[in-house]
Order: structure tokens, then C-alpha cells, then sequence
């Protein structure tokens, strides 16, 4: 028995550990939204920063514990064997859907896959029990269904709430702000910095935060002194405010940034930490108060112990919590500097709120047209019914330049400003600390997620060009909600059968695959990451300023482009005659990060296609027609690989070896022709297109006569008919792309000639 409960503690340990890890990396992006989004100072500052704010929350999260100790499940109702298979199961599925989601960069709630985990395993506890009937009927002693719906209530509410709070929030500010408030207001800002400050510690005193330190002083405070308190830290807080701006001539809002990301990193682990260490800790005091019973049984050890007094005066002592909390606070905060999931996370969610156009992650829904559709509507009949002063007042004080979204370092784009991150951090650190000082498990991911699309809402930053985007991605990442909870039930459901049956072996085997799901899954994203960066390593082409740069980086990219073309190509077509799907899904991989590239440097051309000259913009416009045809030659390779590789996944005939020998011949004279293209681009050959056109007309031929034997070949009944039509689809998309390549070349010859004589000598 021994031996069970040190593999039990090593267990709970790790997978603390590992909840820890995959919590942070997908709930950083609370706390570190704003401050990213809106570049008030390096990553690595804005890191330091909120890992401080991570240590010093986690010291005042015990009260939280609550909702994995009662709130969903009552204890009393288990046998201490039952908690901790319970524990366990809830733990693996949490990690393992937390980290999946990781690794796409998309922001779930912690809250609701832990509620509805600890609901689908404690399901399970009373399916594995068939011998006790009446456990079925009186599942009320296990599940707390009152609390519950209570709990899930509230999180649903605060999500709209959130959303139209930081709407209106954002709104009013931004119309006595503006835009333009660089060097502007300081005593306003200071002002309305000290409010924030002031309300969020009164919410604090309320809360008791410091209590365990100082439990005395602290309720001497809330009985008597508190006024005296918040007084002066309204007064402190407008000096300090006030005094930093003049004497270093920042401005405050930059500054409340900065705090705001400390007191927020800090609400949020007083609020969130149970999510990640409340199981394994749960667990490890109902093993240490089963320890100190002399005689009791392991099997059969109730947990009617398990209550409101007893967590009050916590089974461990106050300096063994102290220790275990500095521990996760610790490992939080080493994730924040070596998660590359969290980057791919708060990306996802910075992007959604950026006050710039540009490459959207989501495709329009039914859903998103239609609410942008009505909302359009809607806001035209109030706009015709506004009088007109108030309309130009408001629409002036709305303006934007994006000129000012560039810092003298063009990859550090500012998404938005300072003054929208700080309303960000107020309104949810509000939330937040509210909901704490209630006993209320809230949905932090959620409620910060909408309180930052609310503030993007109001700022105008979903522009007509972008709001059919940006409204599916919110709706996409609220589905996640339903997702991540029927996953969160069904998966605990699982486990918790597999390990009541299977016994501590079984929780061994389902931790050894848990590990190697995350090994997996972290190959899977730096592959993803690289790819990613392949599409935006420095092709921020914001430093186009010249015509010059498309002449040489510029021309040097087109030759990469049509080089990877050219490989794509190949890789599919000798893919097929080896029927290697392996090699096929590889080439169908390489066309998608392709296309995704080309499509990114023609947007950031046109982009900056104003910043050229004028004598170089009639030349400029050739480069676009590149770029055009570019991406028609990538289409046309995808065109040609997608139903290859579907057709040899799915394992139907190859082809015949006619079609084989054909295949080679044309294989061999296209990559020779794209080769041969890419050569005289680089020698600067633009004198001779007609070698090139003789070249081209050649292979077309051949591609004539091939495609005319098949037809003969058709006829007399040789080949199956799904082969027979990738054969021709083949040669018409091959034909394609010999045109498209020609024009291509055309266009680099006038953009060579039309271009001013500095920029081609």
C-alpha cells in the first residue's frame, strides 16, 4: 500500500507540474495582451514584470481552492481511493486538451474544462459503482448541481458583460483622449490612473489580500482605516503618476501599462491557480489527513473531513502552503520565458484586436456576415439620426494614423496603443478582483478576451475590410467554450473508467501517453512555428522606400518563389509515379506556406506602394504583375497536388506505364524550363524573351502530343478512369503554369526597363 500512495504523490506532483505549464501557456495571454499589443517596452520587460505580478498572486490564492475541494463535486460523498482517481483522470485530461489547444495558438478557458472534467469524472465514479444503487439515483452527493449552474451563469454573464463594458469604456475614453494624446493630458491621464489604482485596492482590502500575512493589521484596516488608506493611495498614486511623466517625459499611459500587467498577472493568479495546482494539492492533503488516522482503511477512508472548517485551518501548515505556492508561482513564471506555445497564444488574440489591416487568421462565417451585416444597418440609422456637429465631433476625435503604429524598428509594430491597453487592464483586473473577492471562480481567458474585443470594437479597429474576420474569430474562439467542455467531460468520463478499472497501472500508462502526446505536439509546433516564420521572416516590407529594394531583395525573393515552385512541383509529380503519399503531403505542406508567402508580400507591397517615388511608381506597378502571376503558378501547383495526393492516399490505381514514361519526359523538360527561367532572371537576361518563348513553345508541344496519345489511349479503353483524369488534369495545369511563368518573365523584362536608370545599374 505504500508503494500505491508514494506512486499516487509522484504522480499528483508531476501532473501539477505539467498543469501548470500548459495553464500558464495558454492563460498568459490575460495579462500580457495589452502590454505586448501595444509595445510599451521590450518582451523581455513586460515578462519580468508579470512573472513579479505571478509570484505575488499565487501567495493569495487559497481561498480559491474551493472549487475543486466542493463547488463541483462534494467530497463527502467519495471515498479517498475514488478523490484520487478522480484527481488524476481530471489532471490528464485537462493537460492534454490545454496543451492541444496550445499548439494551434488558441486561447481556451481553463475554468470551464476543469468544471466540466470534474463533472464527467465524478459521472464515472458512479458508473464504476454499480453495486451501490443508490448512487445513481442520488447523484446529488457526488455533484454539486446547485453550485454549478451558478458558477457556469456567472461565467456566461460576465462574457457579455465584459465585451459591452469594455466597449463603452473604451469609447469614453477614447473621445476625451483621442488618439493623438502623446505629450498631452498628463494630469487628466494621472487622474484617471489614480482612480484605476484606487478602485482595484479597495477591491483588494475587500478581498483580504494580505490577510495571511498580516491578519491583524489587515482587519484593523477593513474595520476602521480603509478610507484613510485608499485616500492615500489616490493621492500617492497621482503624484507618482503625475511626477514620472514630467520627469521623465513619458507618457502614463505607457506607464500604467507596465503596473496594470503586474496587478493583473497578479488577480489572476489569485483567481486561477486553483485550476492548475487544485486537484494534486486537494489530493495530497486527503493523503496526508488519511496518514495521520491511525487504523483507517485506504479503500474505504470517507472524506466527511472534507469541509469549510477544516480547509480554513488547512491540513498543511501556513508555511508548507507558502513554500508549495512559491514553487507554482515559480514555475509559472520560468514558463513566461521559455513557452513558445504562449507566443503562439497571445499572438492569436493580439491579432484580433490590432488596429491595422492585414492578413487575417479566420474566414468569414454565415454567422459573422450576417451580425456585421445588421450591425451596419443598424449604426447607418443611427448615424442619419445624430445631428451633424455631434457626428463630425465624434469622428474627430476617432482619428488614426497609421503612421503612427511604427516605431523606428519596422518588425516592432505597435497594434495599438497605450491608451487602449490601459483600459484593457483596468476593466479586467475589475473583473477579476471582483469576482475573487466573491469566492467566484471566473472564466479570466474569456472575460479578458471580450473586454479586449470590446475595447477593439469601440476603437474602430474593426474596419469594414476586417470586421467579418475579426467577428468569426471571436466566435470561433468562443465555440471553444462548448468544445473544450464536452472534450473536458467526455475525456475525464474516459480516463476515470480506464484507471477504476485498470488500477494505478492504468494511471501510470495514461501518464507515460500523456507525455508522449506533449513531446509529440511540441515537434508538431516548432515545425508549425518554423513555417510560420518562413511567411513573415523579415519580409516586412514596411522598409520599402525605393525602388532599389525591389530591384534586389525584391527580385531575389520572385527567384526563391518560382525555385519552391519549381521543387513543389517535381515533389508531386514524382510523388505520384512512386505513389509516395508520404512525399505527396510533404509538397501539398510547401505549396500552402508558399501561397501563404506570396500572398503576404503582395499585401505589404501594396501596403507601402505609396512610399516609392512617383517616378518609380508606373515601374512599381510590373512588380505587382509578378506577383500576380507568382501566386497564379503557385495555385496551379496546389491545383495539381491536392487530388495527387488524395488519390494515392487513398490508394487507388497508379498510373500505367505509358503514362509513366510520359510523365518523366514532361517532369524533366518543365523543372529544366522553370531552371532555365530562374538562370536568366538572375544574369539580368532581359534582352532575349523571344529564346525564352521558343523554350516554352517547345514543352507546350510536347505537352500537346502527350495529352493527344492519351486521348488514343482513352479511347481504347487502357487505364482506369480516375488515373486517366489526374493524367489530364496534369497536363492542363502543367500548361498553365508554363504560361503564367512566361508572363511572369515578360513582366520582370518591363519592370527592368520601365524602372528609373539609378535603380537597375
Amino acid at each position: 500500500m505504500s508503494l500505491i500512495i508514494c506512486i499516487i504523490v509522484v504522480l499528483l506532483f508531476f501532473l501539477a507540474l505539467l498543469h501548470l505549464v500548459t495553464g500558464i501557456s495558454n492563460d498568459a495571454v490575460n495579462f500580457l495582451n495589452p502590454a505586448i499589443g501595444s509595445r510599451v517596452s521590450s518582451r523581455n520587460v513586460i515578462l519580468a514584470i508579470a512573472a513579479a505580478g505571478l509570484i505575488t498572486g499565487v501567495f493569495f490564492s487559497v481561498d480559491m481552492m474551493d472549487l475543486v475541494r466542493s463547488d463541483v463535486v462534494n467530497p463527502s460523498g467519495f471515498k479517498l481511493h475514488e478523490i484520487l482517481i478522480l484527481y488524476i483522470a481530471v489532471s490528464l485530461t485537462n493537460i492534454i486538451i490545454l496543451d492541444a489547444f496550445n499548439t494551434v495558438g488558441f486561447p481556451i478557458s481553463t475554468t470551464i474544462t476543469l468544471v466540466f472534467s470534474l463533472i464527467g469524472g465524478a459521472l464515472a465514479i458512479i458508473v464504476a459503482n454499480p453495486a451501490d444503487q443508490s448512487t445513481v439515483s442520488h447523484y446529488s452527493s457526488y455533484i454539486n448541481t446547485g453550485r454549478i449552474l451558478v458558477i457556469l451563469a456567472g461565467i456566461l454573464t460576465s462574457i457579455f458583460a465584459a465585451f459591452i463594458l469594455g466597449a463603452i469604456a473604451q469609447f469614453i475614453t477614447r473621445l476625451i483622449f483621442t488618439f493623438k494624446y502623446q505629450g498631452r493630458y498628463r494630469f487628466l491621464f494621472a487622474i484617471a490612473g489614480a482612480l484605476a489604482v484606487t478602485s482595484i485596492m479597495f477591491l483588494f482590502l475587500k478581498q483580504g489580500i494580505g490577510e495571511i500575512f498580516a491578519p491583524e493589521t489587515f482587519q484593523s484596516i477593513q474595520n476602521h482605516g480603509s478610507g484613510t488608506v485608499l485616500a492615500l493611495v489616490f493621492v500617492s498614486s497621482l503624484f507618482i503618476l503625475w511626477g514620472t511623466s514630467h520627469l521623465f517625459n513619458i507618457d502614463i499611459p505607457k506607464i500604467f501599462v507596465l503596473f496594470g500587467t503586474f496587478i493583473l498577472a497578479l488577480s489572476f493568479t489569485t483567481n486561477n491557480l486553483v485550476n492548475f495546482i487544485g486537484l494534486p494539492l486537494s489530493g495530497i492533503e486527503s493523503i496526508n489527513e488519511f496518514l495521520r488516522t491511525p487504523g483507517a482503511s485506504f479503500y474505504d477512508f470517507p472524506l466527511n473531513f472534507l469541509n469549510k472548517e477544516w480547509i480554513q485551518s488547512r491540513s498543511l501548515d501556513n508555511s508548507t502552503y507558502l513554500i508549495l505556492f512559491f514553487l507554482a508561482g515559480l514555475v509559472m513564471a520560468i514558463t513566461l520565458f521559455t513557452s513558445k506555445k504562449l507566443h503562439s497564444v497571445t499572438e492569436m488574440e493580439v491579432y484580433l484586436g490590432r488596429q491595422l489591416p492585414g492578413e487575417e487568421h479566420f474566414k468569414p462565417t454565415p454567422l459573422s456576415k450576417t451580425l456585421v451585416r445588421g450591425f451596419l444597418k443598424f449604426y447607418k440609422k443611427v448615424q442619419n439620426a445624430a445631428p451633424n456637429r455631434l457626428r463630425q465631433f465624434i469622428s474627430s476625435r476617432f482619428e488614426y494614423s497609421q503612421s503612427e503604429s511604427y516605431k523606428n524598428d519596422p518588425d516592432q509594430i505597435i497594434h495599438f496603443d497605450s491608451v487602449r491597453a490601459s483600459v484593457n487592464l483596468v476593466i479586467s483586473s475589475l473583473f477579476i478582483v471582483t469576482a475573487t473577492s466573491l469566492r467566484f471562480p471566473l472564466s479570466t481567458t474569456f472575460v479578458v478576451f471580450m473586454v479586449a474585443m470590446g475595447t477593439s470594437f469601440a476603437d474602430q479597429a474593426w474596419g469594414r475590410d476586417s470586421a467579418v474576420y475579426r467577428v468569426s474569430g471571436v466566435l470561433s474562439i468562443l465555440g471553444g467554450w462548448f468544445i473544450t467542455a464536452i472534450a473536458g467531460f467526455a475525456g475525464a468520463f474516459v480516463f476515470t473508467l480506464l484507471i477504476s478499472y485498470g488500477g494505478i497501472w492504468a494511471a501510470v500508462a495514461l501518464f507515460m501517453a500523456t507525455l508522449f502526446t506533449l513531446w509529440r505536439t511540441t515537434v508538431y509546433h516548432r515545425k508549425k512555428i518554423a513555417r510560420e516564420k518562413a511567411v513573415t521572416q523579415s519580409d516586412s516590407i514596411k522598409k520599402i522606400e525605393s525602388i532599389e529594394w525591389l530591384h534586389e531583395t525584391g527580385r531575389e525573393k520572385v527567384r526563391k518563389y518560382l525555385l519552391e515552385g519549381s521543387k513543389i512541383y517535381f515533389m508531386v509529380v514524382d510523388g505520384l509515379m512512386k505513389e509516395n503519399s508520404r512525399q505527396l503531403k510533404e509538397a501539398m505542406d510547401k505549396a500552402d506556406t508558399l501561397q501563404k508567402e506570396i500572398k503576404v508580400f503582395k499585401s505589404d507591397v501594396f501596403g507601402t506602394y505609396g512610399n516609392l517615388p512617383e517616378e518609380a511608381q508606373d515601374s512599381g506597378q510590373y512588380f505587382v504583375q509578378i506577383l500576380d502571376y507568382l501566386y497564379e503558378l503557385a495555385n496551379g501547383v496546389t491545383a495539381i497536388g491536392s487530388p495527387v495526393y488524395y488519390h494515392v492516399e487513398n490508394q487507388h490505381k497508379g498510373l500505367t506505364s505509358a503514362q509513366q514514361n510520359d510523365l518523366t519526359i514532361i517532369l524533366e523538360e518543365v523543372t529544366a524550363f522553370l531552371n532555365f527561367l530562374i538562370h536568366y532572371e538572375k544574369e539580368k537576361r532581359y534582352e532575349s524573351p523571344k529564346e525564352m518563348k521558343n523554350k516554352q513553345n517547345a514543352v507546350m508541344a510536347l505537352l500537346e502530343d502527350c495529352r493527344l496519345t492519351q486521348i488514343r489511349r482513352i479511347r481504347s479503353g487502357e487505364g482506369s478512369t480516375r488515373v486517366n483524369v489526374i493524367y489530364m488534369d496534369i497536363m492542363g495545369e502543367t500548361k498553365n503554369i508554363l504560361i503564367y511563368s512566361y508572363n511572369l518573365f515578360q513582366s520582370i523584362c518591363d519592370f527592368y526597363r520601365k524602372s528609373p536608370e539609378k535603380a537597375i545599374r
